[in-house]
């Protein structure tokens, strides 16, 4: 008795740690924390009892909310994975298990891991729904809104708050959330007029809620919604009031967003010196080149305002810092819309598995009505068999047991025909559901794409033309020394060739999915076609320090496309040389083999993940690490080399281990390879290898 009174009072001061770490999340995480471990050291020391497994779970659960909000991520993984694990164990769903996935989705957004946040905030919202707790709904479908908008996909981020706002209303900051965030998006989409009257809603209850701090980043965000339409009184009046309300509280850091509205106020109405003393108010002891994403609109106006007073080098700063933080919301966005369209690949494929559940349980009601059918029949022929040998003794009875043997011979043939229609029926059904689904899926994968091919082209396009449009507006304001226009004018042609290489690969790839690409056919040696692809890329060889190693049989005579093949070799070096390292090399070698030739291209780079292998070579589609994504790219050129070299009757092939390298192999067949002395080669060959060396391995 007196062991159990122990072990009940200690479980009562468990419950005074776990409500101690709640009451302390938001103030001081780091005393969370300690509370949260303490708690979870008292569990620890009643193991056996029926409580201990949920009582842990709780305990992790607090401590990997502490860890999120001191930043510490892979820790904060591990024991809110700990604490699933407690959890699954008593097989109950309650509304702890839903704020556990909760955590799980926060956590793995703040990480870069967007399926899986996705994944944990649809099943955080489906345990919610399944219990009726709309206010946690509404805060799953707030993460929700806020994972598609890191994805750009602004429409879907609008829907989810939008429905966050109608699952609960009686929370001020649920409602401040939605508010701020649909204003958010609508402005990020250009439509300013119609992030105004969201941006007057999250300010009233940013009043309601008398936090001077969030009322004064919706003035800013009202502020530059109202410039932007040129509606200047009301602009400068809002970011006033902001620049009071943070000078009150004595933040003075908080005023960075409110001077930057300031200073495009003042640009917009032409008044350049005072656009210049707001920005030095906005930029003030920080280093431009170190800037967040926050500063991005400020960057802007800064580069548009010192290039119109003549102030290059600190125009220049500005446009290189709005270029660095361009390419980083363009890989962010890039990532978690590659994540997140993964993971929605996933539900779809198990919505199908579903689907051919429901039709194989179908197939077997089927089989079971024909089986009740044919045990009917089976009856029916006893009892005539019966009647048959009772025939004879009760002839009397002769007339009515006919009778009655005609009416269920009826009842029996439209019994079948019956059957046989509601068979018809359920078939027609089935193959009409079919066509319907599988339209619906087409529909919405044509729409994933278009999303998609949007979103990559958006960026891919617009980085290179802000380098031509600023290089070169920075290159007509005055006359400039020889060596600073010929860095201007490099700058310039990089990102026009970048611009144009883009363009190339979507008019390629259109083409060939289209059915306009027609082969001309010559005969070439494929040596010569590899040093034509080693002078094209001589020049980046030179700069990178990366040298080439050719080896095989090269003199074989294949009948191709030249052009086209020229356009997969130099694709293929492209890829080897962008993904290595300074200083390495990359093997270029041609095989006889049985069946054909191959040529493969070796590098020692980074190499590809298992996972992504069987998906590289789709439409737009990279494989998704930070390494490849500093590299930038349209997703499109291995895409363009598998359908070239299938043009060819061949096939392409990508070997790779990551961490160890990429092989890729593209094999031409048999019927492309020309006997030696069976045709001429054209001297234009000849004369071409002897003025394209191949550069020095």
């Amino acid at each position: 008795m007196h062991a159990a009174q122990i072990g009940r009072s200690d479980w009562a001061e468990f419950d005074r740690k776990i409500a101690a770490a709640q009451k302390l999340m938001l103030a001081n995480p780091n005393d969370a924390m300690r509370a949260a471990q303490n708690a979870a050291a008292l569990a620890n020391r009643y193991k056996q009892s029926p409580h201990y497994r949920r009582a842990a779970a709780t305990a992790l659960w607090l401590e990997a909310e502490a860890l999120m909000r001191t930043s510490r991520l892979p820790e904060a993984r591990i024991a809110v994975n700990q604490a699933e694990q407690f959890a699954a164990d008593d097989k109950t769903v309650t509304k702890f298990d839903g704020d556990l996935a909760l955590t799980h989705a926060r956590i793995a957004e703040s990480s870069g891991d967007f399926a899986d946040a996705l994944r944990s905030y649809q099943r955080a919202h489906a345990i919610f729904l399944r219990i009726g707790v709309p206010r946690s709904q509404a805060l799953a479908l707030l993460g929700l809104g806020d994972l598609y908008g890191k994805a750009r996909d602004f429409n879907r981020e609008i829907r989810y708050y939008g429905e966050a706002v109608r699952t609960y209303s009686g929370d001020r900051t649920i409602a401040f959330a939605a508010a701020n965030n649909l204003g958010f998006a609508y402005q990020q989409m250009g439509h300013y007029d119609q992030s105004i009257p969201f941006f007057d809603k999250a300010l009233s209850t940013a009043v309601l809620l008398k936090s001077p701090l969030l009322q004064a980043n919706i003035l800013d965000n009202l502020a530059v919604s109202y410039a932007r339409l040129q509606r200047l009184p009301e602009a400068e009046h809002a970011a006033r009031r902001s620049l009071s309300l943070m000078s009150k509280k004595g933040e003075a850091e908080e005023t960075r967003s409110a001077w930057g509205a300031q200073a495009e106020i003042a640009y917009r109405r032409g008044d350049f010196d005072a656009a210049v003393a707001n920005l030095q108010q906005a930029f003030r002891d920080l280093d431009v080149k170190k800037t967040t994403p926050i500063f991005r609109d400020i960057h802007e106006i800064a580069y548009k305002v010192y290039r119109k007073i003549g102030n290059l080098p600190l125009a220049i700063a500005h446009l290189a810092a709005l270029k660095r933080l361009d390419d980083q919301g363009r890989s962010l966005a890039a990532s978690a819309n590659l994540a997140l369209l993964a993971a929605q690949f996933d539900f779809a494929t198990q919505d199908l598995e579903i689907e051919h559940l429901k039709s194989a349980k179908l197939e077997r009601d089927i089989k079971l009505r024909k089986s009740q059918a044919e045990t009917g029949a089976v009856v029916f022929a006893s009892v005539i068999v019966a009647a048959i040998l009772l025939f004879g003794w009760i002839a009397w009875r002769h007339t009515i047991l006919s009778q009655h043997r005609n009416t269920i011979e009826q009842k029996n043939t439209q019994l079948v025909k019956t059957l046989a229609e509601r068979d018809s029926e359920i078939q027609r059904r089935t193959a009409v559901e079919t066509h319907l689904r599988d339209a619906v899926q087409v529909a919405e994968q044509a729409n994933r794409a278009k999303s998609h091919f949007l979103a990559n082209m958006s960026h891919e396009l617009r980085t290179p033309l802000n380098a031509i449009i600023g290089f070169s507006e920075l290159m007509l304001v005055r006359s400039m020394k020889s060596d600073d226009v010929r860095d201007y004018a490099g700058d310039i042609l990089e990102a026009g060739r970048h611009l144009l290489a883009v363009l190339n690969n979507i008019l390629d790839l259109a083409r060939i999915e289209s059915g306009k690409v027609d082969l001309e056919g010559s005969i070439v040696r494929l040596g010569d076609v590899v040093h034509y692809a080693l002078s094209v890329l001589g020049g980046l060889n030179a700069r990178t320090g990366k040298a080439f190693s050719v080896s095989g049989e090269m003199d074989l005579l294949v009948h191709v496309d030249e052009v086209r093949l020229r356009q997969v070799i130099i694709n293929l070096l492209s890829n080897a040389v962008k993904f290595t390292k300074e200083g390495d090399s990359i093997d270029i070698r041609i095989d006889r083999v049985e069946g054909g030739v191959d040529i493969a291209v070796e590098d020692s780079g980074q190499g590809i993940p298992a996972d992504k292998l069987s998906s590289i070579m789709e439409p737009f589609v990279q494989a998704d690490s930070s390494y490849a994504r500093s590299h930038g790219g349209s997703g499109l050129g291995l895409a363009i080399v598998k359908s070239l070299v299938e043009l060819h009757g061949g096939s392409f092939a990508i070997n790779s281990e990551h961490g160890k390298g990429t092989i890729a192999r593209l094999h031409l067949p048999e019927e492309r390879l020309v006997e030696p002395g069976s045709a001429n080669i054209p001297k234009r060959v000849e004369a071409y290898r002897s003025i394209r060396p191949l550069p020095a391995a």
